[in-house]
């Protein structure tokens, strides 16, 4: 299996039916660990089960759940435990952003955009940590953003949830690491998913465009932000706790060309 072998893990991912969920999926079911995916959508859950099961004959199961919602958080993770018996990686990646300038957000923006990318994480959290806790060991690894470093991401309700998880890890590494449980941040930047493309259409000119924004070059793939996960969730980072490392090609580094 490798370096960074998995097998007896179990782990969870939310936002797994596509993009970087389902790229953080696909390479820990490589990797030999047993899956939760967690996504709203039934019809692209089961597609995304389909293509682990392609990869992995370990045990995997799709939950249909809208994180945003504590009474369907709680209950798909008591299915979960039933099921799987244990949790020992929670990957927390679902997220939601959509276009929209301060002077003309709707309050519902702002609301969804609290119970999805904060709300969540924390409903997640708090109903799998009890297992990690009797177990003494858990593996925290949220998905934020580099909208924290240059404030993007379609409006202010964005990066500001997106940093407010900064604060979520540190503070579980600072009350549950002496319990065995760790917490990091991955902050991706641009990356190829569905909801990049639906911004960005997948061509020539506008792939120029993109990767001159990124110093390497070239836009991030789901499979990239899916190795960072792995070594993460990997007993080889176990001297790795409260950080935040960045997935972004350089781009914090680099002025945005005008109009970009």
């Amino acid at each position: 299996m490798g370096k960074f072998d998995l097998s007896g893990k179990v782990a969870v991912i939310t936002g797994a039916t596509k993009g970087i969920g389902l790229g953080i999926a696909k390479t820990f079911a490589e990797n030999g660990a047993e899956l939760a995916l967690i996504g709203r959508n039934i019809k692209s859950g089961k597609k995304a089960l389909s293509e682990i099961k392609e990869i992995t004959k370990k045990k995997a199961s799709f939950y249909s759940c809208d994180v945003g919602e504590y009474n369907q958080v709680k209950e798909t993770c008591d299915k979960i435990l039933k099921e799987f018996n244990k949790v020992d990686i929670l990957v927390c990646n679902a997220g939601w952003t959509t276009k929209a300038p301060l002077k003309d957000m709707d309050i519902k923006v702002w609301d969804k955009a609290i119970a999805v990318n904060l709300n969540g994480v924390f409903y997640f959290i708090r109903s799998l940590v009890n297992s990690m806790l009797d177990n003494k060991y858990g593996n925290i690894i949220i998905i934020g953003s580099s909208v924290t470093w240059n404030g993007a991401g379609g409006g202010l309700h964005y990066p500001a949830t997106k940093a407010a998880l900064t604060g979520i890890m540190r503070g579980l590494s600072y009350e549950l690491l002496p319990q065995g449980i760790r917490s990091n941040i991955i902050s991706p930047a641009l990356t190829d998913t569905p909801r990049l493309r639906s911004r960005y259409p997948d061509d020539k000119k506008t792939n120029k465009m993109l990767a001159s924004q990124v110093p390497i070059g070239r836009i991030g793939k789901p499979e990239d932000i899916g190795n960072l996960a792995l070594f993460l969730a990997s007993d080889e980072s176990s001297y790795i706790v409260g950080q935040e490392i960045m997935a972004d090609g350089g781009r914090i580094l680099y002025k945005h060309p005008e109009g970009s």
